[in-house]
C-alpha cells in the first residue's frame, strides 16, 4: 500500500526592489520573508524557496498559517501604482 501526501497550495504577494546592483524581495504576509538575488528572477525564486521553508515550518511546528492581506475595493485601485521601475509585484503560487 502506497501513501500518498497531498499538497496544500497558497498563492503569495511577493514585492521585488531594486537595490543598486541587486534585487530584493519579500514577502507582505510572511513577516521576517526577505531574501536578495543577482536578477528579478533570483530574487522571486530565493522568496519562492523561503516561503516554502518558513510555512513547511509552521505546519510542522503546528503554528498557525497566516491567510495573507486581504485588499480591500479602496487599496485595489492603488495597487497598480505600488509597480515601478523599480518595485514589482509577482503573485507565486507555493506548494507544501
Amino acid at each position: 500500500m502506497s501513501l500518498l501526501r497531498k499538497k496544500i497550495g497558497f498563492s503569495l504577494i511577493i514585492i521585488v526592489e531594486s537595490d543598486e546592483d541587486r534585487f530584493y524581495a519579500y514577502c507582505p504576509s510572511l513577516k521576517g520573508l526577505h531574501v536578495e538575488g543577482k536578477s528579478q528572477t533570483e530574487a522571486v525564486k530565493n522568496a519562492t524557496d523561503a516561503a516554502i521553508a518558513y510555512l513547511k515550518s509552521l505546519m510542522k511546528h503546528d503554528d498557525p498559517i497566516p491567510l495573507g492581506v486581504i485588499v480591500r475595493e479602496e487599496e485595489e485601485r492603488l495597487m497598480p501604482s505600488l509597480t515601478s521601475p523599480s518595485k514589482c509585484i509577482h503573485q507565486v503560487p507555493v506548494y507544501v
